[in-house]
């Protein structure tokens, strides 16, 4: 696998966390329930705070170094 094709699913799967999280916390303001808002908080919140670190941690660790195509190698001979 390549590295562009692991960022790709990694971002993939943080946008399925943010969206599941959104649709929990839809689906509980349609609820009229006391126990609604704590799931809204609690588990839609979990969701999307997920997905948002998920994310970012895939943005830092995905991308490997450029290698140096300044010429500073040729320089030094």
């Amino acid at each position: 696998m390549r590295a562009g094709e692991s960022m790709s699913r990694r971002l993939r799967i943080s946008g399925i966390f943010v969206i599941v999280g959104l649709l929990v916390e839809a689906i509980c303001l349609v609820w009229s329930k006391p126990i609604a808002f704590v799931v809204l908080v609690c588990i839609g919140g979990a969701l999307i705070g997920i997905g948002i670190l998920f994310f970012l941690y895939s943005l830092v660790s995905g991308a490997p170094p450029m290698a140096d195509t300044s010429g500073a190698a040729n320089e030094k001979k």
